[in-house]
């Protein structure tokens, strides 16, 4: 593939400059057009060292207004960030509504550089090119544009290159042992990289390639490719209808299994029996933190339920025993304005527990096939999507090592009301009931057909669902901290494979 470019393009100065002047002049105006469409753009530039990546953005941002864009020169990856699925990083970087963010390098270095250098097992490749693509799906779905380019010399090139920047006391400290690696093993980068495009070139982010060999020719090139995407995609959102809202479904299909309805409600503890097996099952949670701290395990338990199910209750027993420096809860509500800047999982990105640590989340990305779907908060398409997109998400999260564990607190309707009363008239608990409770309340059926589905559809081997019959708050509250010491026992038992780095 890379073998059939004509290196050999070129553009003379004239011709150059003419056309520069008029893509800088057009990019302005896409700027422009991108913040008050509110449509983010990612520019991400790979390819060989001294291709010429560094001067094709000075040049892309000449004209641009620096604030509305950031460009990301991606090194290899802190001792911080090597603590996160390797995505983290980036998932933190991509722009917000109307914004730019160019990579200078991205993503694609895992599957060049550290594939090159043996930092990555090869039977890792698969797995790691499957995250790359469902990353740039799900970013494009939510309204991101994507222009990828691989810039393309010659072996011959890189060679003359990089020692001319060698002999350049101003430009030698840019050449790093890495390029002349690059250099001396050319025919196997190559065949990284062919492969990498070949998997990794999809319809919704497709890979351009430049031809490097004339700087000149190869600046046009992405320039002129640059404006043709921004073009089109912000040509496709003017004549884009809004997509409907349709009512939610509020009763099962036929076909689907109320996996509710087996949760038994019935099941109690007494209040000594409560006692004696919360204190043993925190006790040996106290010893599990210890472990998990020294194998350098992440520890991610979430919370959802009815309103009144007794999530904050089971919170507090669960970190009552545990060092409050080794955990952290975040609660979450509605998304602010700069979140939903975000695609819906950005938020939930920023806040992931670092290796060794537990993070324990009280509501969760679960809301966008909950009280957004119910709420009518997300389109029909963007609640039916994000199952996917959950699932993809998880897989990543536990194929970097994160021991993942899910909770639906089930009580019956009865119940809830019983709960809704004694809060109403107890001064103490008052300010946890509000009017959006009420109104939740009267959409019970719709909840329950989505929480049934829900748990139906994100229920995997890695990451399954535990329903917890909750009309008794002892039995919860132990069978919850029972059920992760016996998640991170097993979590412990099975090789750690953390951030793949």
């Amino acid at each position: 593939m890379l073998d059939t470019l004509n290196l050999k393009l070129s553009l003379d100065k004239p011709t150059y400059r003419l056309r520069v002047e008029q893509l800088m002049e057009q990019l302005r105006f896409l700027q422009e057009n991108c913040w008050h469409k509110k449509l983010p753009f990612v520019v991400v530039l790979e390819g060989w060292a001294a291709s010429g990546k560094g001067a094709i953005v000075k040049k892309m941002i000449r004209y641009m207004d620096p604030r509305g864009f950031v460009v990301y020169p991606i090194l290899s990856p802190s001792p911080e960030e090597q603590r996160y699925p390797f995505l983290w990083r980036f998932h933190k970087t991509m722009p917000a509504k109307g914004n730019i963010s160019v990579y200078y390098h991205s993503w694609y270095t895992h599957l060049l550089e550290d594939r090159l250098f043996q930092r990555i097992p090869e039977t890792k490749i698969p797995e790691i090119t499957q995250h790359i693509n469902a990353f740039e799906r799900q970013s494009v779905e939510d309204g991101t544009a994507i222009a990828k380019f691989w810039i393309h010399i010659s072996q011959k090139e890189l060679k003359t290159r990089l020692k001319d920047y060698a002999d350049d006391p101003l430009q030698s400290w840019r050449i790093r042992p890495e390029d002349w690696h690059q250099h001396h093993h050319y025919s196997h980068y190559c065949t990284y990289a062919e492969e990498m495009i070949t998997l990794t070139s999809t319809g919704t982010a497709p890979w351009i390639l430049v031809e490097g060999t004339c700087q000149r020719w190869a600046r046009v090139k992405v320039l002129q490719s640059v404006a043709a995407t921004l073009t089109e995609v912000l040509d496709r959102e003017h004549v884009r209808l809004p997509p409907p809202i349709l009512p939610p479904p509020k009763k099962l299909e036929p076909f689907e299994p109320d996996l509710l309805v087996q949760a038994d409600l019935s099941l109690n503890l007494t209040e000594k029996d409560y006692k004696r097996r919360l204190a043993k099952e925190q006790i040996e949670l106290r010893r599990l933190q210890l472990d998990i701290f020294q194998n350098q395990i992440p520890v991610l338990i979430l919370f959802e339920g009815w309103d009144a199910s007794g999530k904050g209750g089971a919170i507090k027993r669960l970190t009552d025993i545990l060092d409050p420096r080794s955990y952290v809860v975040h609660a979450f509500s509605a998304p602010s304005t700069m979140e939903k800047d975000h695609h819906y999982l950005w938020r939930f990105w920023q806040r992931l527990p670092t290796a060794g640590t537990i993070g324990i989340f009280d509501r969760s990305w679960y809301g966008r096939v909950l009280v957004e779907r119910v709420e009518n908060l997300a389109t029909d398409t963007e609640w039916r999507r994000a199952y996917r997109e959950i699932n993809e998400f998880e897989s990543q999260l536990t194929g970097a090592g994160y021991i993942l564990i899910k909770y639906w607190l089930h009580i019956s309707p009865e119940e809830q009301l019983q709960r809704f009363k004694e809060r109403e008239y107890d001064t103490l608990k008052q300010h946890k009931l509000t009017n959006e409770d009420w109104r939740n309340r009267e959409k019970w059926d719709f909840y329950y057909t989505a929480a049934n589905q829900m748990i139906q559809r994100t229920s995997t081997p890695t990451a399954p669902w535990n329903v917890i019959p909750a009309n008794d708050k002892y039995y919860a509250r132990v069978k919850i901290v029972q059920t992760v010491v016996e998640s991170i026992r097993t979590g412990l038992k099975r090789p750690y494979a953390h951030a793949e780095h």
